[in-house]
């Protein structure tokens, strides 16, 4: 339609000089004048906030998917080792997307629309980046494998998690291998960047990390940049703890005598927020979750976090102190609020 069409030009726009994909700060004022119109008009104020959050939405989308697919530098002869995997296949299409000639290496035998090849020893050597998109637990042994094939490209591993991969990375890199890790903070359902965090980790050389980071420079995916130790330990929360959580919250009903069906029949936002966000995680790869909290070296002390909040909250209760509850919530309000408006300054 034409306001999509609008957006999208308006996008060509901002790729081209500069400007950011988003300014919150007029984001926020349209939502206001959205609400204030409402209002004049005798609606519900939500109702034109929910609008303007509809209309940016779909903007920001079609300017996303543009520029989401732009690379500046040369056509690169790329290897996905895995890429029929979910984030295999989504990095396989990525690249195929900004002009790359993607080829893959999966054993499973399903079809792909990408060219396949069987045996890493040939392709590997000719390639400009191989992405490895493989189980956590295997990595090692493709990388390995890898360097024994004296590969001359930018090797670019994919993992959740670094720390297990740390003695061996180190080794390899002395011995030439041009290898990078990063990790895309985002599933591969994701359909734009917009909102989406790729960490890169900065151990690596720093033409090497360029090459990877340059495949991701001009879309509108947030980049960050941390040390390897740094992004573990950040996991064992962003992802660790939350999994974790989760599935407390999931296996704590399970033991109750009320089924979900009966639950969801009486819930209210929150728990309908609440299980969405547990339904997804107890759909996800039970593989890949386990070795998120297997391969992490600050899961013990995640669990011990986890078990003294849970403690501080049932004793507050059980004691009848009222004051020690409302100090907890009041305490993790600001700790939350401190986060969000960070999340939100322009």
């Amino acid at each position: 339609c034409e306001r999509l069409e609008l957006a999208r030009q308006i996008g060509e726009l901002k790729q081209t000089t500069g400007i950011p994909l988003r300014n919150f700060k007029v984001e926020a004022e349209v939502y206001e004048r959205f609400g204030d119109a409402s209002r004049l008009l005798g609606l519900d104020e939500n109702l034109g906030r929910d609008l303007a959050t509809f209309l940016i939405s779909k903007a920001v989308e079609e300017q996303a998917v543009h520029r989401d697919t732009v690379y500046q530098g040369n056509a690169l002869r790329a290897l996905v080792v895995g890429g029929k995997g979910g984030m295999g296949r989504w990095i396989a299409r990525f690249l195929r997307g900004q002009g790359h000639r993607v080829t893959i290496n999966d054993p499973d035998p399903a079809e792909s629309d990408f060219a396949e090849v069987a045996d890493l020893s040939a392709a590997a050597p000719e390639a400009d980046l191989i992405v490895i998109a493989v189980p956590m637990s295997v990595c090692p042994e493709v990388l390995e494998n890898l360097a024994q094939l004296g590969v001359k490209g930018v090797v670019a591993e994919m993992c959740s998690l670094k720390g297990h991969l740390l003695s061996i990375v180190e080794q390899l890199r002395e011995d030439g291998l041009r290898l990078v890790s990063f990790h895309p903070l985002f599933g591969p359902d994701v359909r734009m960047l917009s909102g989406c965090t790729i960490v890169f980790c900065d151990e690596a050389n720093h033409k090497d990390l360029d090459v990877v980071r340059g495949l991701f420079g001009e879309t509108s995916a947030r980049l960050v940049d941390m040390s390897s130790a740094e992004h573990d330990r950040r996991m064992g929360l962003v992802l660790g703890l939350t999994h974790l959580a989760n599935l407390v919250f999931a296996r704590a009903l399970s033991h109750s005598s009320i089924g979900a069906s009966d639950l969801s029949e009486v819930a209210g936002v929150t728990f309908t927020k609440q299980l969405g966000t547990t339904r997804e995680v107890t759909a996800e790869n039970p593989g890949l979750y386990y070795e998120i909290q297997a391969l992490n070296q600050l899961t013990p002390e995640t669990g011990k976090w986890l078990r003294q909040a849970l403690e501080e909250w049932l004793i507050a209760v059980e004691s009848n102190d009222e004051e020690g509850f409302t100090t907890l919530m009041r305490n993790c309000h600001t700790y939350l609020d401190d986060a969000n408006s960070e999340e939100t300054t322009p």
